[in-house]
């Protein structure tokens, strides 16, 4: 139902009169620069409200209210709250018009001013809509706490629909440590309800059902792969300079009686003893990357098997990469390892 209004000069001309009559007979009465501001800021709201600016109209409304507080005013400051959708500041202020009392006497304006009032108070209600929060799988025992728009719902009240403006409206829903935040648009008249999921969607003992399992680290990969390249590499080397060293010192004996080689031989009695440091040091090297890549292999099996849940027995796949019963190989010239793969 919407209520027919007088024209805008017939208005403005009711308004002024009943404006004047209402503080005529009452020496405590706004004074004549009260009044003179009211009627020209209600002409400021009806220019701004014929211009597309309700917001604008309704703070001049709102100021000539707060001067003369009669039905008149406080009319105009409602209808501009409903064009602004504030549905429920507009029955507030409907409420307040068709509360105010009746005077001896007062000008036909204020009356017809209440009755207006009247009719769209009447009519607000199928207009406002509403929020109903259904809350699921909240835990046992707590109560959550629900606001809406950063009003907190009252527990008895929870399950009842939340009467709002027409708009985009924010529901907040804590219980515990869980709080889930939802948005909801509303139009005029519409019921809506709002449903939250409370299940714990934090980290679990157990993955759910078809997701991924966590990767493991990569790092005892790239420790077992490097150390056992060190090691490779060191003991072929090793066993290549420890040959040619061997094979140049068996043939120095003769030539070196007594460890004691002439002056021509010095060069090659040297270049003997360095490849027989340079032997040292890779199988030196060597070990110690056998020793990395054991490290890594056992390190690498250790972390796929927590990262790959599942019941004991079960059988692995075939990319879990989980070794058992591994140990080291070495000799004088190789380096290995041994175990169940």
């Amino acid at each position: 139902m919407h209520v027919t209004r007088p024209c805008a000069p017939r208005l403005a001309a009711l308004l002024a009169g009943a404006l004047l009559l209402a503080t005529a007979g009452d020496a405590s009465a706004q004074s004549l620069a009260d009044r003179e501001t009211a009627r020209s800021l209600m002409d400021e709201g009806d220019k701004k409200r014929d211009g597309g600016d309700p917001k604008g109209a309704l703070e001049s409304y709102q100021a000539a209210d707060a001067i003369m507080k009669v039905p008149t005013t406080g009319l105009e400051v409602a209808r501009a709250q409903i064009a602004l959708g504030m549905l429920l500041e507009a029955r507030e202020t409907l409420g307040v018009v068709i509360r105010s009392p009746a005077k001896p006497g007062e000008p036909a304006p204020f009356v017809a001013a209440r009755k207006a009032a009247e009719a769209l108070d009447a009519e607000l209600p199928g207009r406002i809509p509403s929020i109903l929060v259904a809350v699921t799988n909240a835990p046992s025992g707590v109560a959550p706490a629900i606001t809406v728009d950063d009003d907190a719902i009252p527990p008895a009240a929870a399950n009842a629909p939340r009467k709002v403006n027409p708009g985009k409206h924010v529901v907040v829903v804590r219980a515990g440590a869980i709080e889930r935040r939802e948005e909801v648009t509303v139009a005029e008249s519409e019921n809506k309800t709002l449903s939250v999921d409370l299940a714990e969607t934090a980290e679990r003992d157990e993955s759910p059902p078809g997701a991924p399992a966590p990767r493991a680290s990569a790092a005892p990969k790239v420790m077992m792969f490097a150390g056992f390249g060190l090691a490779v590499v060191g003991v072929g080397v090793g066993a290549v300079t420890g040959l040619m060293s061997l094979s140049r010192t068996n043939d120095l004996k003769d030539a070196c009686p007594n460890d004691r080689c002439p002056s021509d031989k010095r060069s090659e009695l040297d270049d003997t003893r360095s490849l027989g440091n340079i032997s040292t040091i890779a199988f030196i090297a060597g070990g110690i990357g056998a020793g990395v890549g054991v490290a890594g292999l056992l390190l690498s099996g250790s972390s796929r098997s927590e990262a790959t849940p599942g019941a004991a027995g079960a059988r692995r796949p075939p990319s879990a990469f989980a070794p058992e019963h591994v140990r080291a190989v070495l000799g004088p010239s190789y380096v290995g390892v041994a175990g169940a793969f």
